[in-house]
């Protein structure tokens, strides 16, 4: 899994329709996981957390996917390739990134909006 830094450009082959975006925000999703308890043997619940990167789209070729547009995607799902130098992120698939202006999205818009909103409280000072 590589680590995800702002500004990375990412690249989605999207079937020969080529999407470059670039990496916003990089955030945590927070999920109960099973582990096994190593005293005991049983299995036991365990907070994880998934990094994943919160993209716009800065370059499209397919017309369904507008320039601007907002989507996220975990981080084990991309990886580091060099392409005319530049070391990018890659990813072959559309459709496993959850874009925020699709239909049946509405927690991705959710999930991006509260992003900026701690971020946005986190910078104003207490008055």
């Amino acid at each position: 899994m590589p680590y995800l830094k702002k500004d990375q450009t990412i690249f989605i082959a999207n079937h020969g329709k080529p999407v470059y975006s670039n990496i916003e925000k990089v955030a945590f999703r927070r999920y109960l996981g099973k582990v096994k308890d190593k005293k005991t043997g049983k299995m036991k619940k365990k907070m994880k957390a998934m990094p994943y990167a919160i993209c716009k789209v800065q370059l499209s070729s397919d017309p369904n996917i507008k320039e601007g547009a907002e989507f996220t995607i975990a981080g084990y799902m991309l990886r580091y390739v060099v392409m005319k130098g530049e070391k990018i992120l890659t990813f072959d698939s559309t459709y496993v990134t959850e874009f925020a202006d699709q239909y049946g999205n509405e927690w991705v818009r959710k999930l991006i909006t509260e992003e900026y909103w701690k971020e946005n409280t986190a910078e104003q000072p207490d008055e």
